[in-house]
């Protein structure tokens, strides 16, 4: 049936020899070492992943550029970030603290909280956007959420390579640029998306920084990103105690001391971020009273008790209605972990102590606040799909995986259409979640 087409069956081989890159075992021990091949052949194998990967990625970049969302509105929270900008933009980065305290004393005669001013490491660099592209603040604003969440499918594939090679990448490149949440956020003018790149970041450079603590600049990445994290949201305390558990849990089972170095540059990190947070604020017990009124009023709105509260395990229902498949494989690859994959370990236990820290907040739930779980939710994801192949033939087990990831993008794909395109979800809280998916009416 090809014989009428030329080219069609170098193309067939392509592709062929595509599937067969992601079942070679490059990376463990074999029984037998490959026999060698030409250059010729090695040169070509590198140009087929290099455009495979330039494939996945520019389809990841133009799902999160192009304005697909169902939801044109003007959501409270963008609006209210939106307005802060203007009012940097007014007085000048050098005056953030004047905003600041306008801020304060508006919400201090409101009811209901409003989205912080303190929430510098977000709000700055928007403001800086608008200033030097002529934009609106809603558009500086967008513009920085879609420009992180491009930066957070890269980082995802940086680390994919690094700690897991070829096949590794390209099959959590795939995920990360179908993944609903973060095509959905890169299109909205808030905070989460850009929240989620630095938390991502963070983790990244502390589990480098552990493994590697003779190597100083792991050490300064980790600390800058945690500095710009605490300065970006409040939720910055659930990545930041998250990190500090996982890192006892892992000297538990490594029956190693913590880190002197890692520990100094947390410290130094974290009290750099609350002394800039804490001048803005006018005071140590002005920025103490202000976040606690900040949370109580936060815990008194209809919305919070309505729409942002529920059972402890209100994350994994939301993220079973975003991406079953990915839930499912995380759930089968965290009952066989073991202890040899130690980045599947690390991810594993960031998740776990985060999910409780989360879930521990009442009427503060929304799948938003976790969207920095994508990446290691669909790293687990693939490190299933890996350990699932090799119980195939070496022929059957190229297609199985191959066929598997598509799969998942397929899912993914039309959960994405159906809740944010068709369904116009701004805030994916359980019952919008419910209601999109026809399950309630």
């Amino acid at each position: 049936m090809f014989r009428g087409f030329p080219g069609c069956a170098s193309t067939r081989l392509a592709v062929l020899r595509c599937v067969e890159i992601l079942a070679e075992p490059r990376f463990g021990n074999c029984a037998a070492a490959p026999p060698r091949r030409r250059a010729s052949e090695v040169g070509g194998e590198k140009i087929l992943v290099a455009l495979t990967l330039a494939a996945l990625l520019g389809v990841g970049i133009f799902l999160r550029i192009f304005p697909s969302s169902g939801f044109q509105g003007v959501g409270f929270d963008e609006h209210a970030y939106a307005v802060f900008v203007q009012q940097i933009q007014k007085v000048g980065l050098e005056n953030y603290d004047a905003v600041v305290r306008v801020y304060l004393e508006r919400q201090a005669t409101l009811p209901e909280a409003v989205v912080p001013a303190t929430r510098v490491g977000f709000l700055a660099p928007a403001a800086v956007a608008a200033d030097v592209f002529h934009l609106e603040p809603l558009r500086a604003l967008r513009l920085i959420s879609c420009l992180t969440s491009i930066g957070l499918l890269l980082a995802t594939t940086l680390i994919a390579f690094r700690h897991g090679g070829i096949r590794r990448m390209l099959i959590v490149t795939a995920l990360m640029a179908i993944a609903p949440l973060q095509l959905a956020l890169a299109q909205r003018a808030l905070i989460d998306g850009y929240f989620a790149f630095w938390a991502v970041l963070t983790a990244w450079f502390f589990w480098e920084a552990w493994t590697a603590p003779r190597k100083r600049s792991w050490s300064l990445a980790y600390g800058a990103s945690l500095f710009v994290l605490i300065l970006t949201k409040e939720n910055a305390a659930f990545v930041f105690l998250a990190l500090v558990a996982t890192g006892a849990t892992l000297c538990l089972l490594d029956r190693r001391r913590p880190d002197a170095q890692i520990v100094l540059v947390s410290l130094a990190s974290c009290a750099l971020a609350l002394f800039v947070l804490v001048s803005l604020t006018g005071g140590l017990p002005e920025w103490i009273a202000f976040y606690r009124m900040f949370a109580a009023k936060s815990r008194a709105l209809p919305y919070a008790m309505h729409l942002q509260d529920g059972a402890w395990y209100r994350y994994l229902v939301d993220f079973t209605m975003l991406s079953p498949v990915i839930v499912a494989l995380v759930i089968g690859r965290i009952f066989q972990l073991e202890r040899a994959a130690k980045f599947d370990l690390f991810w594993a236990l960031f998740l776990g102590f985060s999910f409780v820290a989360m879930t521990s907040v009442p009427g503060g739930m929304s799948l938003r606040f976790a969207a920095y779980w994508d990446e290691p939710l669909r790293w687990l994801a693939a490190s299933q799909l890996l350990a699932l192949a090799p119980r195939f033939s070496r022929k059957h087990a190229a297609v199985v995986l191959a066929l598997a990831t598509i799969f998942c993008l397929t899912i993914d794909l039309s959960q994405y259409s159906r809740l944010f395109v068709t369904g116009g979800i701004y805030d994916p809280v359980s019952a919008q979640l419910f209601h999109a998916s026809g399950l309630v009416r």
